[in-house]
């Protein structure tokens, strides 16, 4: 295995063999046996987005890994709003992004691969890593933050989790989700065969708190393998930030046991028999040999009331509305709250924006031509189309309920 060295001076591939076993830490093919980060993104808030301040955390991280500024290279593109950032070697895999409106901070984000570069070629437990960007300023909001484990035993197999999910033999915070399959055709041209490659089981919503089961061995083409499923929490906001503040204090055995609390509390596969009160039947032996009998379920937060125009301020739900948050907007709403925002926002912003429009020394045309410009390079693409997929829904639903009346 290739890896990178760590300064400038010696700066070439030097090669590494695997190990011989799985020694917790992802080896040869990133197999979990114990729970790992597999995502972290953290807004550092109150700070400048500044080149500047952006360099400084750069460097604070680059001593921390005991590696050179230089692998951190410097691009004029960003994402969610941000125009520039840094990235690890030019990879997508490390991004420092800052350059946006000041109340946005900067924001980091980790992946999988860069966190097991930090766990295995530059030796920082998860733990280590946490407390540090912890560490970096007084305010920090983890707003993602992933946890895996894997299993290669055949103990918990996607079959196994799709029966249990189905005949309802679960406790769990959520209450939705979906599943994806996939395939191949192989063979030749006028003879292709249909080869399953893959199923994952998603609980929860895309965008929120969820969890995900699927088919490591199809995904990465591990041959060698008889099983291999993950089993991947993905934190968001408040869960996420509460994680991370009652992991930094931990060893690492209880850390392992904390994050086997947290899969429990939200996902608990339960014995297909027994009482009527799902709540009351013993934990399943797979899922309890998965993780850890002895644990309990832990709270990271309080569940949330939808909220509605009477309970939150008008410009979160328009920023709200902006980020492409169609799920918060169209489905958390009624259609009276909807159009209270509208009278809110046609009384307060279109107003400003006409004003603002007759100071334009290019004329009205030209200042809302200019207006859109802004907005359609400030928005991510992926968010205008979670928009106007749901504007599209909405114009058929109306359709239908016409023809419904007649």
């Amino acid at each position: 295995m290739f890896y990178l060295s760590n300064s400038k001076e010696n700066f070439q591939l030097r090669n590494e063999e695997p190990p011989s076993s799985n020694t917790g830490v992802p080896g040869t093919f990133d197999i979990y046996s114990i729970p790992c980060l597999d995502w972290v993104q953290v807004t550092f808030k109150n700070v400048q987005n500044s080149r500047e301040n952006a360099r400084k955390i750069i460097s604070k991280i680059s001593s921390f890994l005991g590696i050179d500024e230089f692998l951190f290279e410097l691009f004029d593109d960003g994402l969610h709003g941000y125009k520039k950032s840094f990235k690890f070697l030019g990879q997508s895999t490390f991004q420092l992004l800052f350059d946006a409106p000041s109340h946005m901070g900067i924001h980091l984000i980790l992946t999988g691969s860069m966190l097991k570069l930090i766990r295995s070629d530059y030796k920082k437990s998860d733990i280590e890593l946490l407390k540090f960007l912890s560490s970096l300023f007084k305010e920090c909001h983890f707003s993602r933050v992933d946890v895996a484990k894997d299993d290669t035993s055949g103990s918990v197999s996607i079959k196994k989790i799709a029966r249990y999910i189905k005949e309802g033999n679960l406790t769990t915070r959520f209450r939705g989700g979906h599943q994806i399959k996939k395939f191949k055709l192989v063979g030749e041209e006028d003879k292709l065969q249909y080869v399953p490659d893959g199923e994952t089981w998603y609980l929860g919503s895309r965008s929120g708190t969820q969890f995900r089961f699927y088919d490591k061995k199809a995904q990465m083409n591990a041959i060698d393998l008889l099983h291999w499923v993950r089993s991947e929490l993905q934190l968001v906001d408040d869960a996420a930030t509460n994680f991370v503040k009652n992991v930094i204090v931990l060893d690492k055995h209880s850390f392992e046991k904390f994050c086997y609390s947290v899969f429990l509390t939200y996902v608990d596969f339960k014995k297909t028999t027994g009482a009527k009160n799902m709540k009351k039947r013993p934990t399943a032996k797979f899922w309890s040999d998965f993780l850890d009998s002895t644990v309990e379920k832990v709270k990271l937060g309080s569940r949330k009331k939808k909220q509605t125009l009477d309970d939150v301020n008008p410009e979160y739900l328009w920023q709200k509305l902006l980020d492409g948050d169609s799920e918060f907007y169209y489905e958390a709403m009624s259609e009276k709250e909807k159009d209270k925002f509208d009278k809110w926002f046609y009384e307060q912003i279109s107003s400003v924006l006409y004003l603002r429009a007759l100071k334009n020394e290019e004329g009205i045309e030209a200042f809302y031509k200019k207006l859109i410009h802004w907005g359609e390079t400030r928005v991510d693409q992926k968010k205008v189309e979670a928009v106007g997929i749901q504007l599209l829904m909405s114009e058929r639903l109306k359709k239908i309920k016409e023809k419904e009346s007649l």
